[in-house]
C-alpha cells in the first residue's frame, strides 16, 4: 500500500504534467488562431498562463481511457442520430400545426462521474430536440422537444455506445 507522502508525490506530479501539458497546448492553440502572431503579446501570457494555472487549483479528475476501436461506431451513431433528429426538428418547424410536446424527461444513468458522463451529458447536448439540463447523482433531467417520442430508449441507446468509448475502472464507493 503506498504511504500517504507517496500519494501526496504521485498527485503533485499529475498536477505537475497536467499544467505543462495545458500550457504547452494553450500555447499551441493560440500560435494556431494568432496565425503564429502575437506570441510576444501580454495577452498571450495571460491566457497561456491563465489557463495552465486554473489547472493547478481544479480538482484532479479520475483517468480515462478511450477505445479508438470504438470511435468509428460511435461517429456513424452520432451522425446517423443527428441527421435524423435534424430532419424531425425541421419537420416540426415546418409543420403548420407544429407537433410539440415539450417537457423534461428524468433518466438515471449507469455511467460514472467523470469523463464519461460528461461527454454522454454533451452528445445529448448536441443532438437535435434535446438539451441536458440537470444533474443531480445519477439523476440526469433532460429537455426534449416532443415527450411522445421513445426518448428514454434513444438515451439508452446513446450511453450504450458512450460505454463502448470510454475504459471505465470499477466505481469508488461515492458513486453509486
Amino acid at each position: 500500500m503506498p504511504s500517504v507522502s507517496t500519494a501526496r508525490f504521485s498527485r503533485r506530479g499529475a498536477r505537475v504534467r497536467r499544467f505543462v501539458a495545458t500550457l504547452v497546448l494553450a500555447a499551441l492553440l493560440w500560435w494556431v488562431l494568432t496565425e503564429g502572431q502575437g506570441l510576444a503579446s501580454p495577452f498571450f501570457w495571460l491566457a497561456v498562463l491563465g489557463a495552465a494555472g486554473a489547472t493547478l487549483v481544479l480538482p484532479l479528475s479520475r483517468p480515462f481511457g478511450l477505445r479508438p476501436t470504438a470511435l468509428p461506431r460511435f461517429a456513424g451513431y452520432f451522425l446517423r442520430a443527428s441527421v435524423m433528429g435534424g430532419v424531425d426538428v425541421a419537420r416540426r418547424a415546418l409543420s403548420p400545426a407544429m407537433p410539440l410536446e415539450p417537457g423534461f424527461v428524468r433518466y438515471t444513468t449507469s455511467l460514472p462521474h467523470g469523463a464519461a458522463l460528461t461527454f454522454f451529458m454533451a452528445v445529448i447536448s448536441l443532438l437535435p430536440g434535446t438539451l441536458s439540463v440537470r444533474l443531480q447523482g445519477r439523476l440526469l433531467t433532460i429537455h426534449v422537444l416532443d415527450t411522445g417520442l421513445p426518448i428514454r430508449e434513444s438515451l439508452e441507446a446513446l450511453e450504450s455506445h458512450v460505454s463502448r468509448v470510454f475504459v471505465m475502472g470499477p466505481r469508488p464507493e461515492d458513486d453509486r
